[in-house]
């Protein structure tokens, strides 16, 4: 109740339109080519609770995941895919600013994944570089969690 709707238009775009204006311009070029790859970025609070209440994120983020299975069956007898990444608990430098008064959230961001840490953005780079890859030729419309077993892990 207390999220405006100028602060809801700012998450969707961020989160949801810039994805389909990247999408939108980069398919005619796929399309001449009669092959291509398509990783959208999505998150894990698209699929399950994470810890923190932000629901517009997560909404424009499920948003991303169906947009990419849209995609990648609307396109997939033009020789192009579709899939997305979800990332889990990252540790980025956003991350790093978001906690940095708080050492005790960083050490219960690490506790929370099953791995006891959180992952790095190569952990997130190379599953997208995978999913860009011939080596993922016959992968289409998933929406892959990068996040250390997270999505996996009941409640």
């Amino acid at each position: 109740m207390d999220l405006s709707r100028a602060d809801w238009d700012a998450a969707v775009a961020a989160n949801l339109t810039g994805c389909y204006l990247t999408v939108r311009h980069a398919l005619p070029h796929l399309l001449r080519r009669g092959k291509g790859a398509i990783v959208n970025v999505s998150s894990l609070a698209s699929i399950r609770a994470t810890g923190y209440v932000y629901p517009v994120y997560s909404a424009a983020k499920a948003a991303v995941n169906q947009l990419t299975v849209s995609l990648a069956l609307t396109y997939a007898d033009r020789g192009l895919r579709a899939n997305a990444i979800l990332p889990g608990l990252i540790d980025t430098p956003l991350v790093a600013r978001q906690v940095v008064d708080d050492p005790a959230e960083v050490v219960a961001r690490h506790a929370r994944s099953p791995t006891g840490r959180m992952g790095s953005p190569w952990d997130v780079a190379h599953a997208v570089v995978f999913l860009a890859s011939d080596r993922a030729a016959y992968v289409n419309g998933v929406c892959l969690p990068v996040d250390g077993g997270l999505a996996a892990r009941a409640g």
